[in-house]
């Protein structure tokens, strides 16, 4: 696509190059395999943005066994390290958790929530281990809990270490 004007500029396809040009070498995952469980991750929202998630084991791009792409949100905090980027699927626990924060703060929409200038809060929990409901394979996951406040309002945890977490 071609832009003629100023004003004739589709904002998610500058974030989509964006995106290309920061894969590789972009924030640093506030997150990883030697995480310690309790450890917590706070400040600021600098950025956030939509995209499909990754298989794991191979690299690829991810698909529900119907063919629709499984897509992730990349929330990018400022912390004291640096910018840091937080991944959380829309899927499954990692979605739930994520909608009760934005209940918990006061908020309807997780769009409100991600706005940049709020505070996240992310909590790495563990590792954790389950039954598929279905299928009845036992799996395990990676647990987080994530809280929320809006800039401008009183945050109660922003300053907040693991020990401050029930």
């Amino acid at each position: 696509m071609s832009y003629a004007s100023r004003d004739n500029i589709d904002l998610d396809v500058l974030d989509r190059i964006d995106a290309a040009f920061e894969s590789g070498g972009g924030t640093v995952a506030a997150f990883n395999a030697e995480t310690e469980p309790g450890t917590v991750v706070t400040g600021p929202i600098a950025g956030v943005a939509m995209r499909q998630s990754r298989d794991f084991k191979t690299g690829d791009p991810a698909f529900w066994p119907d063919g629709k792409p499984k897509n992730e949100v990349v929330v990018r905090v400022e912390t004291d390290h640096g910018e840091r980027a937080v991944y959380i699927p829309t899927w499954g626990r990692a979605k739930q958790a994520l909608s009760e924060a934005v209940g918990e703060a006061g908020l309807s929409k997780v769009s409100d929530a991600l706005r940049p200038g709020n505070v996240l809060s992310v909590r790495f929990n563990g590792k954790k281990d389950a039954v598929h409901p279905r299928s009845k394979e036992q799996y395990s996951y990676r647990d987080y809990e994530y809280r929320v406040a809006t800039s401008g309002s009183d945050n109660p945890f922003a300053a907040q270490s693991a020990a401050g977490w029930k």
